[in-house]
């Protein structure tokens, strides 16, 4: 359990997320400690003028945290509500939140479509671990807007992400209306996961080539991912110049596969 210094200092805080400044969450802490109290007591106590008490006062109205108890003009006394209302305030702000942030993770790939990179420098990140695999995951179905572009080894892939790790990717992709260009070596999964097109929103093609590998790149938004899984490790480049030239590359090869994963 929290000391009384410690309640008192998290309180603050979380009053200090809902808006309210420095005095408001000064007088809420006193008022809570002191209960129905004249304003001349608070303004004793908060070594304050009266008339600024009433301002503060004022604010924790607006915000839904006092009010004031008795009908005389001398007989009102001040009080704050109890503290189970900071608890639905904050679980409102709470979905308020929620709901920015599905509708601002929805418009992401329309926001990145009108970034412009000019001379900015080009964000590189290394990623090593599942967790950040999975996060780079999360990014590529939150920013790509109508259309993702894989190329290399499926089957070197799925032992580098986990199976179900890349089937709830294409799952989460396909909700989504995201479609996927895939250009996969022509490997047993691979092959697998092209019978699966149509449902999963996807055309498959193989690349053919003497010398296979076990690497491979996923190109969505502003974005490329290149994937090494033998270290393990990924890396994530953020270059609008990057991506156009890897995006070149991809669909001059996709042209060459031509659709011969039927």
């Amino acid at each position: 359990m929290l000391s009384q210094t410690d309640s008192s200092e998290y309180l603050s805080q979380i009053l200090e997320e809902l808006g309210l400044t420095e005095h408001e969450r000064n007088l809420y802490s006193l008022s809570l400690l002191l209960g129905p109290t004249s304003t001349a007591t608070l303004a004793t106590h908060l070594h304050m003028p009266r008339p600024n008490v009433y301002k503060v006062i004022a604010g924790l109205q607006k915000h839904g945290l006092a009010q004031f108890a008795g009908s005389g003009a001398y007989s009102k006394q001040f009080m704050v509500e109890s503290p189970s209302v900071i608890v639905d305030l904050l679980r409102k702000k709470q979905e308020r939140l929620a709901n920015q942030s599905k509708k601002f993770i929805e418009d992401i790939p329309n926001l990145l479509s009108l970034y412009k990179q000019g001379e900015m420098p080009t964000k590189v990140k290394v990623l090593q671990g599942q967790k950040q695999f999975l996060q780079t995951f999360e990014r590529v179905v939150e920013e790509g807007k109508d259309e993702v572009c894989f190329f290399g080894s499926f089957q070197n892939f799925l032992q580098y992400i986990s199976y179900d790790a890349a089937m709830e990717h294409i799952k989460t992709r396909s909700k989504r209306g995201i479609f996927s260009r895939a250009l996969l070596l022509p490997d047993e999964e691979a092959k697998k996961v092209a019978l699966r097109d149509k449902k999963e929103l996807r055309e498959t093609r193989f690349y053919e080539t003497k010398k296979p590998f076990v690497t491979s790149f996923y190109i969505f938004a502003n974005k490329v991912a290149f994937w090494q899984p033998k270290a393990p490790l990924a890396v994530l480049v953020e270059d609008e110049y990057i991506v156009t030239m890897m995006q070149d590359m991809f669909d001059g090869l996709w042209e060459r596969a031509g659709n011969k994963s039927r």
